[in-house]
């Protein structure tokens, strides 16, 4: 890695001596301008002043002391990670950057990421050997390197399981391109190679790969992420890696095709997607993000390359000094031949888009890396033709370069010299033509037409670029996903680790918006390595909750990304370009100029955007300016619209999608429906119109496109662990060795190099888990952790107390021990000894053992030997000694004499064992049958307990359901308990307001009686009268512009209301929508969960029932509450009481959220009141003072009348005008308070009205001007009208009376609403017992309710198809038309079926006959038994024509049968167009009586607006008697008096008479709404009467489709058996023809076999019989169940037509309502407050049963429903059994026809049997003949396959005489083979009974179901019918009230 250096005791000597010079003085860094930073020494300090020394010349400077930095001691010079350093300065990392950089060392360790210095040279630093050195080693045991980073991602990635990602950023030149590389390079080899290299196994290495814990496969190693370790002595390093690298192995060789392939797509993205820039000679124009997929096993399973921003424009324009992508270059200097194909002559000098550009690059030699290219390709897969299409791209962009553009005088673009185009057109596969058509004049749409606009030299060129452009990375994009399905294996992927190599960050002189697009992504990518580095690491030790100050080192980046991505209220750089590119004028000044009024405004203020800090608009040139992380950058917004908008002629788009190319024509295969509509509909404007808007509608930006690809790329390396490497470049010029200070520390600060140090040092960047620490390290303290379970806190307390570490350099967190820099290092030496030392021991005591062991071995060898030795010497004595002889001869014979009785015994033994083995056989068969039995009953036990275990979580989850239920309820109760409380005191503050309005009264009584004391002052305060008048009058004006502000606010909030009823009703419809979707998922669910409940556990069955609970939480919900009301009763009925109660329950439920609506709206009732009382109270007040001042002006005109007359007329006058002027004081107040009450009340309920009534208003006003000048005339008769005002005085009084008596009445109405309140909460009371009782009951039904809740889901199903297939059969009923027509059709063809059948049977009489000829030739031939067998062949003609005689008559009959049946279809649709007629005229008289309605409606909103008129009239006549009045106040004499008299009593007959005719428009008015309920009874009437017709004749019409099908069918049946007779024709020609091929052939042995073969076909015959009588039995139900379907269907219409009548009812409801509000709000006919508040509580009570009706026609509707639901399901089913009766017929026919081929076998069988003689040719020939009619005979039954069979017959019969030969040999096996085939046949008859049992029961079933749904539709008319009865009293009661008032 690093130089060589001399020896230690050298190193010792000078690191001694430079620590010596070091202690002398008090060196410091010197900020420097050119170097950086120079070293000095100070000699001097005063105050904050210092005199330093510099080294280098002894100059001395004087500095301020904060301006100096500490130098660190020389032995911390060249440290591996700079976080050792003492002083953490810049000056001493940039020095430690240039000592290392200076020796060799190019990367350094930076706390928690790498930094790399660009070497501008080869280095050796990535051989095999370096490879391994680093493989399977901790950090701290090599010098830093890119692989021991690499090395970190794979072993954390095999250790946690996570993804892992390497981030290489930096400027660019900075050696990203080279470090991806190398990254993968090391990836590579070390997933090839799984077994790492062996080590010595004495040498003590400190390694990873040493531990008996370490796999070979995948490293794991129990190292913290991102440890950072610290080195001891550097010898130590190098012994490690000289043992490390004592292997000789070489990675490529070993490398696998896909890591070969891996590493060979580098050079094939480099030529494509890197070129050489002023910084850089190989920069990576596109960023790319490599990830390299991992099997479990830890090889490479596959990879992936995402690219990003690639600059496409460097294809047609760069800088001078730059060049192009190198494959131009490559491709020019080393293509050979292949430039020839690609017409390519010349060099790069020859080539527009080359030409001014550089040639040649220093270090990269284009011929070498044309060679590596095509190697590359030729590895990764590409194939000669696609390489072929690669440079076809290449060359035609440079062809398309070349083209040259003229203009004319015109200014219009000309093609000169067409040989270039006819070039690029060759390589494309394009016309000529079309493309310079498309380039020059491009067909553009103008309005509706397609018009040729002359585009100019610069349009066209630009056309050209873009093209090239769009060409170059389309094929670039194509390249990458070629090269992903090379890496793209089908293996299991586990992991990945991620290389992002991206372009660095770019100051140029001119920067664009390919610069803008870089340094966005890169301040993205800084920003994200800040949050990680700085915040979450931070945030981590929180989290673990250690003592610790947040550090801010204010790196945050958020700002700038804001500046140029947000979108909002402050709109960024990027989402203002790409809202200028939509502007149709804009340009690129517009844009800046928004850019500047938006960020560089001078007005600042505190809600400033923190981004306009970060932009500043440029001086001199059209652009701005961005403070980056990096440094300020001006960016230039020249054409940035056209490279945002990136526009491309749709012209040449669509030339290039046809292209005969298919390469270049899939590159823009997207643009290829747009070319189809064009070229074939030119003049379908509105398909074309359709096509540009969707294709416009999908028009994407680059910056659009960049910012996607972008957060793509930040979410996945969001859920990666991420790995950093910075790069840094030391000089700009390119130079080895040398570093540029001040460009070092400026990319050090950029990156934030020092924040991560700082960090890692004040920080604890190592941290273990307490498990993985107490493994790793309580080697290290025995003893200290007691035997058992400790908690790992606590243990790691004890164990750094053992180790005796310093808490300061170590915390202890909730779950993790955090630990300083280089503590691990330590602790890993130390355990890395004493495992050395115990396995040192461990192999001492082996070795002794194994010592010791063969030693034994070889004294026991010694003393054998000895032994063996001496026995042989004792044999050699003892041999030659006679008495041994003799003993030898001796010794068999004494051993003779026992041998019978050892026989004996080991037979006794013998025995013994063998009953002992039989004996233990038999135990252990038992014991193994006793063990299976066990087994079985333990699985049967796990079973059970499984499913106990499953009902035990479904129990608990249902309990806990209901106890949270329970609760709800409770809160519930508790809420309505308040409202009721609420209601009460609601109650009593009315009846306290009523008492306070009487007191009120008595007040104003008594305030009259005092007033009529004070008549006489009231002529003093005439004037202030007028005054008042006139304020009255402005008030009124007031009141008026207040009504006109509220009916505006009204309209608004109607408006609002309208919105959100709208916004109500999407929202109802998107939940009806989802829930319908997941209730189809939950269905399939449940089908899956049946299929695979065996091999799923319990856990995930509660899983998808917790999911599905989740998504039908209100079903749920609904379910439980009825399910918690219906166990009252549930012991004596349980489904009808679980009905029942959740009914109620849940009409609580919709009663206590009506009445939480009526709270709301009594709250702003008694809101909107209290205002009202309040105005009403000042209007009081202002009343009584008139009161007073009209009292005080009569009494002054009672004083003018007792002048007159004597004092018992002046007293009964003045009693007469009290009471007058008392009566116009009430009818004052009560106007004025009408008045303002209506003024308010219309104001609530619409503008209009009010203005129509104030223009009336206005009108009679005017017409009482002009009587007041006619009554002026005739003054001298109002003394006469005098008298009637009296009797007028008396008819007040009868209806103050008659208005008392309402109040009394309404007073009653009260008392009976509290009534209803105590019972209403006694109801309460009862439901609340009943709760309690039922949730007493509940823990005993919960296995009742679960499967409640199975059935519910179940017949919800059924409901939910029933409705399904009652939707198809409306579709149905539309469909018949098209059935009758196309049953037409069937008939044409069928008589054409039988017209070729004539046709066929005539040709067979005719074959037959030419067969009987030949026949009769051989008769002469044959011997006797073919004469015989002649006469059998003609009688068999003779029956065979018989047969064809029969089966024509047949069709004749069919024919005839066919035109009745035609003439029955005609019938049938005269009857279907009459019926439609019939309908169409009943809707058109339904309209009209609609018409007719609504004209007398008309006619009764008149007749009231008359009544209003008439009213408004008599007010303002009043208003006139009062003018009079005051006129005869006024005058004072006595003549006008009289006058005055006379034209009261002339306005009283008028009043009078106005009453009289009120009264009778009231009358009026009542007849008109009787008239209106009769007529809209009688309408009900008739559209019941309608629907029932409708329904009768939707019946008929049914009925008569059905016998239709049923016709034909049994049509169908006919048919198929004239198909039978026919196939029964046709084997018995087969019977003749193998009678007589077996009288020739065989003899008669197979006689048996036939028998037997009969018999089974019988046995066969009786189960086909059987089975037919079942299907014709099922088919008969299956009509009956039709039948039931139908009758359901009835019904379900019958309660639709119910639900509308509800609804209509509910329309009239609301209309009497209405009418109720029109009627109260004339509060004239109340006399008090009281009565128009009872008259409000009347109308609560009328909206609440009106709300209760609606719920329960709701109820009704859910019940119509579910019954239709079912009516659907039962229909499936009815599909079902039909699907099965088909599969059944089917089934049937095929046996038929197996049963007909084995009586052929058997005939075959018999005749084989006859003779063995072979047939002569005749025979032969005859034989061929009647298979050639048997084989028409088949075609000819079966017309459809007629022309394209005959060949087919024609070969097999010439196949079946070829092979006649050989069936003697397989008729034994065919034998066999039949029957087994015919016993499969008997079990298939079996299976065939089974299932027709099963439709049996299904079919019961069904009948049962549609039997109750019966019960239930009568169920549901009974409660419609109740309903509706509901519905007529209240509306009756309604009707009525209004109508009695008058008459009372």
């Amino acid at each position: 890695m690093s130089a060589p250096r001399p020896s230690q005791s050298a190193e010792a000597a000078r690191a001694a001596a430079l620590q010596a010079e070091f202690n002398e003085k008090k060196w410091v860094w010197v900020p420097d301008d050119k170097e950086g930073y120079l070293a000095g020494w100070v000699v001097k300090e005063e105050e904050d002043m210092g005199e330093v020394v510099m080294a280098a010349g002894g100059e001395i400077r004087r500095l301020p002391l904060y301006a100096l930095s500490k130098m660190n001691p020389p032995k911390f010079d060249r440290v591996d990670d700079i976080a050792d350093l003492t002083f953490l300065n810049e000056a001493s990392v940039v020095h430690n950057l240039r000592l290392r950089y200076g020796s060799g060392a190019i990367y350094t360790y930076s706390g928690l990421f790498l930094v790399a210095v660009n070497p501008y040279q080869s280095l050796p630093l990535y051989s095999d050997a370096i490879v391994h050195q680093y493989r399977g080693k901790r950090r701290d045991e090599n010098p830093p390197h890119i692989f021991a980073i690499a090395e970190r991602a794979w072993i954390n990635m095999g250790d946690e399981r996570e993804n892992q990602s390497i981030l290489i950023t930096g400027e660019s030149g900075a050696g990203k391109t080279e470090s991806t590389k190398k990254v993968i390079q090391y990836l590579a080899a070390i997933a090839t190679d799984t077994h790492p290299p062996p080590t010595p196994s004495h040498s003590q290495t400190p390694s990873l790969s040493n531990s008996p814990s370490f796999s070979p496969n995948m490293p794991t190693t129990g190292l913290p992420r991102n440890s950072s370790f610290r080195r001891n002595t550097h010898s130590k390093h190098q012994s490690i890696s000289v043992s490390g690298s004592g292997s000789s192995l070489n990675s490529k060789g070993r490398l696998g095709l896909l890591e070969r392939q891996i590493l060979q797509a580098n050079p094939i993205l480099e030529a494509f997607g890197n070129a050489q820039t002023q910084r850089n000679n190989n920069s990576s124009r596109f960023g790319k993000f490599i990830r390299i997929s991992f099997a479990p096993d830890g090889s490479i399973a596959g990879a992936n390359i995402d690219w990003y921003l690639l600059e496409k424009s460097r294809v047609v324009v760069r800088s001078e000094a730059e060049r192009s992508f190198h494959v131009f270059y490559q491709l020019m200097e080393a293509g050979g031949s292949l430039k020839d194909t690609l017409l390519l002559d010349g060099g790069v000098e020859d080539f527009e888009y080359l030409n001014k550009s550089r040639r040649e690059v220093d270090g990269i030699d284009d011929h070498e890396e044309w060679t590596a290219l095509k190697n590359a390709l030729d590895i990764v897969g590409f194939s000669a033709a696609e390489q072929l299409d690669l440079f076809r791209i290449v060359a035609a962009v440079l062809h398309i370069g070349n083209i040259t553009i003229t203009a004319t005088r015109a200014d219009d673009a000309l093609m000169s010299d067409p040989s270039q185009a006819e070039r690029v057109c060759h390589l494309l596969g394009i016309p000529v033509a079309e493309f310079t058509r498309a380039v020059l004049r491009p067909r553009v749409l103008a309005g509706r037409e397609w018009v040729n606009q002359a585009r100019t030299r610069q349009q066209a060129l630009d056309e050209l670029a873009a093209l090239c452009k769009t060409l170059y990375e389309k094929s670039f994009g194509m390249l990458v996903d070629r090269v992903n399905r090379a890496l793209d294996r089908p293996s299991s992927k586990s992991t990945f680790i991620g290389v992002l190599d991206i372009a660095g960050f770019e100051i140029f002189e001119v920067n664009g918006y390919e610069q803008l697009l870089i340094n966005y992504t890169n301040e993205r990518l800084q920003q994200f390595f800040n949050h990680h580095m700085f915040v979450l690491e931070q945030e981590e030790y929180a989290r673990e909750g250690i003592e610790w100050d947040y550090v801010n080192f204010g790196l945050d980046l958020q700002p700038t990304i804001d500046l140029i991505e947000t979108s909002g209220n402050a709109i960024g750089i990027l989402s203002l370009l790409d809202e200028e590119c939509i502007m149709p004028k804009a340009t690129d000044l517009t844009f800046t100029n928004k850019l500047h009024a938006l960020w560089a405004s001078d007005a600042s203020t505190e809600e400033d955007h923190p981004g306009k800090m970060k932009y500043e608009a440029a001086r001199f040139e059209q652009g701005f300016i961005v403070h980056h992380y990096a440094g300020r950058v001006e960016y230039r917004t020249d054409s940035w619209l056209e490279k945002n908008k990136d526009p491309l002629n749709d012209n040449l788009t669509r030339v290039l999608a046809s292209a005969s190319e298919k390469y270049v024509a899939s590159l823009f295969a997207e643009y290829g429906d747009a070319s189809s509509l064009v070229s074939n509909h030119i003049n379908a404007f509105a398909s074309m119109s359709k096509k540009r808007v969707a294709k416009k509608g999908a028009f994407r930006t680059v910056g659009q496109r960049h910012k996607e690809q972008l957060a793509s790329l930040m979410t996945q390396l969001q859920a990666t662990q991420p790995h950093f490497v910075r790069c840094i470049v030391p000089n700009t010029h390119k130079k080895p060795g040398r570093v540029d200070v001040p460009l070092v520390l400026d990319q050090l600060r950029c990156n934030g190099v020092l924040e991560g140090i700082r960090i890692a040092r004040l920080g604890y960047p190592n941290r273990l888990p307490f498990v993985e620490f107490r493994q790793r390290y309580e080697v290290l303290t025995p003893g200290v952790i007691p035997r058992g379970y400790m908690d790992g806190r606590k243990a790691c307390l004890r164990m750094v107390d053992a180790l005796e570490l310093d808490k300061v350099i170590y915390r202890i967190g909730t779950s993790k021990i955090f630990f300083k820099a280089g503590v691990l290092a330590d602790l890993e030496e130390r355990r890395d000894a004493l495992l050395f030392d115990i396995f040192s021991r461990l192999q001492a005591v082996a070795r002794k053992y194994i010592a010791r062991r063969q030693m034994k071995k070889i004294l026991n060898r010694a003393v054998a030997i000895r032994t063996i030795q001496r026995n042989a010497r004792v044999y050699g004595e003892l041999r030659d000694w006679p008495w041994w002889q003799l003993y030898t001869k001796v010794r068999p014979l004494l051993t003779a004499t026992r041998s019978d009785d050892e026989l004996r015994r080991k037979e006794l033994e013998l025995a013994l064992v063998k009953e002992r083995a039989d004996r233990d056989k038999q135990e252990r068969e038992a014991l193994e049958n006793l063990k299976m039995r066990l087994e079985s009953e333990k699985g049967k036990v796990e079973e059970q307990l499984q499913a106990e275990r499953a009902l035990a979580l479904d129990k608990d989850s249902l309990l806990e359901r209901s106890k949270k239920r329970e609760v709800e309820l409770e809160e519930e109760v508790a809420a309505l308990q308040t409202d009721l409380d609420t209601l009460d005191s609601q109650l009593d503050r009315a009846l306290k307001l009523q008492k306070e309005s009487e007191e009120k009264h008595e007040t104003l009584r008594q305030a009259f009686d005092q007033a009529a004391e004070h008549l006489v002052r009231l002529e003093s305060e005439q004037t202030t009268w007028s005054q008042k008048e006139a304020e009255l009058n402005s008030q009124l004006e007031d009141a008026q512009v207040d009504i006109d502000i509220l009916a505006a606010e009204k309209e608004e909030l109607q408006k609002v209301a309208e919105e959100l009823k709208n916004l109500v009703v999407q929202r109802e419809e998107d939940v009806a929508r989802v829930k319908e979707r997941m209730e189809h998922a939950v269905k399939e669910l449940s089908s899956k969960f049946v299929v695979e409940q065996r091999t799923k556990d319990s856990l995930q069955t509660k899983a998808e029932t917790l999911e599905q609970e989740s998504r039908h939480a209100k079903e749920q919900l609904a379910e439980l509450s009825r399910a918690a009301t219906d166990y009252s009763n549930i012991i004596q009925q349980r489904e009808e009481d679980i009905d029942k109660f959740s009914n109620e329950l849940a009409t609580s439920k919709r009663e206590r959220a009506q009445l939480m609506k009526e709270i709301t709206e009594l709250n702003g009732k008694i809101d909107t009141t209290s205002s009202q009382l309040q105005a009403e109270q000042d209007e009081h007040n202002r009343d009584a003072a008139v009161r007073s001042k009209l009292q005080e002006e009569l009494d002054e005109l009672r004083i003018l009348l007792a002048a007159k007359a004597n004092e018992e007329t002046r007293r009964s006058e003045a009693e007469e005008s009290k009471e007058e002027e008392l009566q116009l004081l009430r009818s004052q107040a009560s106007q004025l308070s009408q008045e303002l009450g209506d003024a308010r009340k219309s104001a609530l309920e619409g503008q209009s009205k009010l203005k129509v009534e104030l223009d009336s208003v206005t009108r009679e006003y005017q017409s009482l001007q002009q009587s007041h000048k006619s009554l002026s005339d005739r003054f001298q008769t109002a003394q006469g009208s005098l008298k009637k005002v009296e009797s007028a005085l008396s008819d007040t009084e009868k209806t103050k009376r008659t208005l008392d008596s309402e109040l009394q009445s309404v007073r009653t109405r009260q008392i009976d609403v509290d009534g209803r309140l105590a019972e209403v909460v006694k109801e309460k009371e009862a439901l609340e017992r009943k709760l309690n009782t039922a949730q007493t009951k509940y823990q005993d039904f919960e296995d009742i309710v679960l499967q409640l809740e199975r059935e519910k889901s179940a017949h919800d199903r059924q409901l939910e198809k029933m409705r399904q297939h009652l939707d198809a059969e409306v579709t149905k009923r539309s469909q018949v038309e098209k059935s009758v027509s196309s049953q037409k059709a069937e008939i044409i063809r069928l008589k054409d079926i039988n017209i070729k059948l004539d046709r066929d049977l005539n040709k067979a009489l005719n074959d037959l006959k030419a067969r009987e000829w030949e026949v009769k030739q051989l008769e002469a031939k044959q011997d006797k038994t073919i004469v015989e067998h002649v006469h059998v062949l003609e009688e068999a003609k003779r029956v065979t024509d018989g047969l064809l005689a029969d089966a024509q008559a047949t069709l004749r009959e069919q024919a005839a049968y066919i035109r009745s049946l035609e003439n029955n279809k005609k019938r049938l649709i005269g009857e279907a167009e009459d019926a439609n007629r019939e309908r169409e005229r009943e809707q058109l008289e339904l309209r009209n009586k609609a018409k007719a309605m609504k004209a007398h409606e008309e006619t009764v909103n008149r007749a009231l607006e008359e009544i209003e008129h008439e009213r408004h009239a008599r007010e303002a006549a009043e208003v006139q008697v009062r003018k009079l009045e005051r006129e005869l106040e006024i005058t004072r004499t006595q003549d006008r008096l009289k006058v005055a008299e006379a034209r009261v009593r002339d306005l009283e007959r008028k009043l009078e008479a106005e009453g009289k005719e009120s009264s009778d428009l009231e009358v009026w008015r009542q007849r008109l709404a009787e008239e209106m309920e009769d007529e809209r009874k009688q309408h009900q009437q008739d559209l019941a009467e309608r629907d029932f017709t409708a329904d009768q004749t939707r019946k008929k019409y049914q009925t008569e489709l059905a016998q239709l099908s049923e016709e034909l069918q049994s049509q169908r049946d006919t048919m198929s058996r004239l198909r039978e007779e026919t196939r029964k024709v046709r084997s018995d020609y087969d019977e003749l023809q193998l009678r007589y091929d077996d009288e020739v052939y065989n003899g008669g042995a197979w006689k048996k076999e036939k028998e037997r073969l009969e018999t089974k076909i019988q046995d066969l015959n009786k189960a086909y019989e059987t089975s037919m009588a079942a299907q014709t039995e099922q088919q008969s139900q299956i009509v009956s169940l039709h039948s039931q379907v139908r009758e359901l269907r009835s019904v379900l219409n019958d309660a639709e037509a119910d639900r509308a009548l509800l609804q209509k009812a509910r329309r009239a409801l609301q209309a009497e309502l209405e009418t109720i509000k029109l009627d109260s709000v004339d509060t004239s006919k109340l006399s008090s407050d009281t009565e128009l508040q009872n008259l409000r509580l009347k109308k609560q009570d009328l909206e609440r049963s009106l709300e209760e009706q609606i719920d329960r026609a709701s109820l009704a509707t859910e019940r119509m429903k579910k019954a239709e639901g079912y009516a659907a399901e039962s229909q499936v089913e009815l599909g079902k059994i039909r699907v099965e009766n088909s599969e059944l017929d089917k089934a049937n026919a095929n046996l038929e026809k197996q049963i007909k081929e084995l009586k052929v076998r058997i005939v075959d069988l018999e005749t084989k049997s006859l003779n063995s003689p072979k047939p002569n040719p005749t025979s032969r020939r005859l034989e061929s003949r009647i298979e050639e009619l048997t084989s028409q005979l088949q075609t000819s039954k079966d017309s459809s396959r007629l022309h394209r069979s005959t060949d087919k017959v024609t070969r097999d019969a010439m196949y079946q005489l070829a092979e006649a030969d050989r069936q003697k040999t397989r008729l034994e096996g065919e034998v066999k083979i039949y029957e087994t085939k015919l016993a499969g046949m008997r079990q298939a008859m079996d299976e065939l009974q089974t299932s027709e049992n099963n439709l049996q029961l299904a079919k019961r079933r069904a009948e049962r179901e549609a039997a109750d749904f019966k019960q239930k539709a009568l169920n549901l008319e009974r409660e419609m019918e109740r309903l509706r009865n509901r519905l007529d009293r209240p509306s009756n009661v309604m009707l009525g009230s209004p109508v009695r008032s008058p008459r009372k």
